[in-house]
């Protein structure tokens, strides 16, 4: 593995031990973690893999914080595979204006995918939250409106950190400029 494939995967890792460290709910590196790696592992294997074993590390470290496995984080896993998949779009462009837009999409794609899953009642061991219609679907998003703020601060922050660090990391080492990732 080459010195620019190892940094990236070191730097995503290391964000991902920073959800071990007390911090305000939702107010974590996982989405700038999978928009990263998506940014810039052009392998697809890698792009997809190390911010999934990351979190799942990162998860097992943390007990799946009282998390039904099967049910939530499959859910949750799957929209950062989205979130990734967003990040493989913009590998040829990672301009400050694209990292905000883009981070500001994750957030959104993480709101709507997973408070839609909550709403439909994709959790197993849980009852019924919402009524399955129009109101309750409404009610849902709604209820979580006050989480949103943080993801979206988080996302915003963490991917100012990775996305700027790792750019003037390339700045001040000439071995991680573009090369295939």
């Amino acid at each position: 593995m080459n010195k620019r494939i190892t940094t990236i995967v070191l730097i995503v890792f290391a964000a991902a031990l920073t959800r071990l460290f007390p911090h305000a709910p939702n107010f974590t590196p996982i989405g700038a973690m999978a928009l990263f790696a998506g940014a810039y592992l052009s392998n697809r294997w890698l792009a997809f893999g190390i911010p999934a074993l990351a979190m799942l590390l990162s998860d097992i470290l943390m007990g799946f914080n009282g998390w039904y496995f099967a049910e939530q984080t499959v859910m949750v896993y799957a929209t950062y595979m989205l979130i990734t998949w967003l990040g493989t779009t913009m590998q040829q462009n990672k301009g400050p204006l694209r990292v905000a837009g883009y981070s500001i999409a994750s957030s959104l794609l993480f709101f709507i995918v997973t408070n839609f899953f909550v709403w439909v009642g994709g959790f197993i061991h849980k009852p019924e939250l919402y009524a399955l219609n129009a109101s309750g679907l409404a009610q849902c998003y709604v209820s979580a409106i006050p989480f949103f703020d943080k993801t979206l601060l988080s996302d915003l922050f963490y991917n100012t950190i990775l996305f700027g660090g790792f750019y003037l990391l390339q700045i001040n080492i000439p071995q991680l400029k573009q090369q295939n990732a």
